[in-house]
């Protein structure tokens, strides 16, 4: 098993070199920024036949399969997709079977022609944004033949796709003069906006964009589009005026003390990524591990507490007691996340100190309004619009990009 050690800007490089290299398995990365070297974080890109056919930060599953097709498939988000999604789930012959997965939700209409294909491009093309330029680190490629039964499409060659990131890249570089942070949160400038000419559906579509104080990378997670697609589109209205992007002084502190920081205790890695993601504004502190709770306690001093009820050894009604019982952290908020959403359960829950109980799957919008208001964290930003007449104006043609007048189907 080769192991290839690589700096900054070396590993699109490297990976073109070892190309052959790269069967039916995965390379398997551990990579570092320059301001955490000490901290690994874990990247796995799948091969079969020497084509990429996954990215994620752990091994091809059901799980981590629907959680990133989602991200850019708007209908899987959906009430009736996630219920009949858990029906195929149960009704897998073999469990985490990809093949009857996909099978199912095709028969189901959750899936068109060519969208398994789009979806999982972007989110490869997404993690090499990320991760291709900017880390240095060490990987291995591990032979998994399993992937040849349960791969999901026939995959990318590997050669055009990091054409393609080095094009992304510089894309990106002239984007970043005008929006340096994909973190900022931007407000529309309705007084200098009102002298372009915009029909009420418009000004109504603009105002849905925007509204919620989101930023801009929960903006492009909320309409399902490429963060790159949505950088682009908010670029030239940043330039023109009318556009203003609001930055979180303690985003752009190189002290991560500054951010609000939340520890989650859940013993299932998918939902740790799961909470990483839905809360991109705190700096989200994640363990599977039940025992390392004091420990994390006491290094991190928290702000919020996320804890999973059903968890190996003791449960999270037993640690909030625990936590409960020591002096610094008594007042601590704790939100309780369980699949039991009974009466007692919830009166349980109650009873062993916790100040919030939210019940599986996860509701993204609650749990960020259950944070945001445990945190006493609020927008202080007016962004309702006011009504506007048609001026003598035009409006500019980066108004007309399609995410404007969305045609996606359910």
């Amino acid at each position: 098993m080769s192991r290839y050690v690589f700096g900054p800007q070396e590993l699109p490089g490297m990976l073109r070199q070892n190309a052959s290299h790269f069967t039916t398995g995965y390379l398997r990365f551990n990579l570092r920024t320059p301001d955490q070297p000490e901290a690994d974080e874990v990247w796995m890109l799948a091969f079969y036949r020497g084509r990429l056919i996954f990215s994620a930060d752990q091994p091809l599953g059901c799980k981590i399969f629907l959680q990133r097709l989602s991200r850019f498939i708007p209908r899987l988000k959906l009430g009736w997709s996630r219920r009949a999604l858990r029906v195929i789930q149960e009704r897998l012959m073999r469990e985490n079977s990809l093949r009857e997965l996909i099978e199912g939700m095709t028969q189901l209409a959750l899936l068109k022609p060519g969208e398994v294909e789009d979806a999982l491009w972007l989110n490869l093309m997404t993690d090499f944004d990320r991760y291709l330029y900017d880390r240095s680190g060490t990987c291995r490629f591990e032979v998994h033949d399993i992937l040849a039964r349960e791969t999901p499409i026939a995959g990318y060659e590997l050669d055009p796709c990091l054409q393609q990131a080095a094009e992304r890249r510089d894309l990106w570089t002239e984007v970043k003069v005008a929006i340096s942070t994909m973190m900022a949160v931007p407000v529309m400038n309705w007084e200098r906006l009102s002298r372009y000419k915009l029909t009420e559906e418009q000004r109504q579509k603009l105002h849905n964009l925007t509204k919620d104080g989101e930023t801009l990378e929960a903006i492009s997670t909320r309409i399902s589009r490429d963060r790159l697609e949505v950088a682009q589109l908010f670029a030239p209205w940043v330039r023109k005026g009318l556009v203003s992007l609001q930055t979180p002084t303690e985003i752009l502190r190189l002290d991560q003390r500054a951010l609000k920081t939340i520890l989650a205790v859940d013993d299932s890695v998918v939902m740790q990524e799961m909470l990483r993601q839905t809360l991109p504004d705190y700096r989200v502190i994640t363990t599977g591990n039940p025992s390392e709770l004091l420990n994390l306690l006491f290094q991190h001093k928290p702000d919020l507490l996320v804890m999973d009820v059903t968890m190996p050894g003791i449960d999270g009604l037993e640690l909030c007691r625990i936590v409960r019982n020591l002096e610094e952290f008594k007042t601590i908020p704790v939100v309780m996340l369980t699949s039991r959403d009974g009466f007692f359960d919830r009166v349980k829950g109650k009873l062993s100190g916790a100040t919030a109980y939210l019940t599986k799957p996860i509701d993204e919008v609650k749990l960020n309004a259950e944070v945001e208001k445990l945190l006493n964290l609020r927008p202080s930003v007016d962004r309702h619009p006011p009504r506007m007449s048609a001026a003598t104006a035009e409006l500019p043609t980066e108004w007309s990009d399609p995410l404007l007048n969305p045609s996606t189907e359910f």
